[in-house]
């Protein structure tokens, strides 16, 4: 599910129980080093706005910010809200599961609708 997009970015859910997006180029650079330096600069700030949307919005216990590419050869961010009654906690959403999830948070499509906004001002 495509959250925002623009010429140079979109970001995408991930399909999980906790509230999770990955952040993309549109041009498919394997290293974050190629990409040029305003677009960088540019995927960073949009990392920001997603990490603090994310606090203000689900209130987690601490956010997960990973770029592992190792799938998907290409640049992209995945940025976690996590909880400590999450399934996986303290392990990465990668990692063995813990136990039987039971975090609470509000709607994600409210946060989509919110996040989508605060991009439009700020880029």
């Amino acid at each position: 599910m495509r959250l925002y997009e623009d010429e140079d970015i979109f970001i995408e859910r991930e399909p999980s129980e906790v509230p999770w997006v990955k952040i993309f180029t549109r041009t498919p650079y394997r290293e974050l080093s190629d990409l040029p330096d305003p677009l960088r600069m540019k995927l960073y700030r949009v990392c920001d706005i997603v990490e603090r949307e994310m606090i203000a919005f689900f209130n987690p216990d601490k956010i997960n910010i990973a770029s592992f590419g190792n799938q998907l050869p290409r640049v992209h961010i995945h940025v976690m809200a996590r909880f400590e009654n999450d399934s996986f906690f303290p392990e990465p959403m990668w990692g063995r599961k813990q136990r039987e999830g039971c975090a609470t948070f509000p709607a994600f499509p409210a946060f989509a609708a919110s996040l989508a906004e605060r991009l439009k001002e700020a880029l």
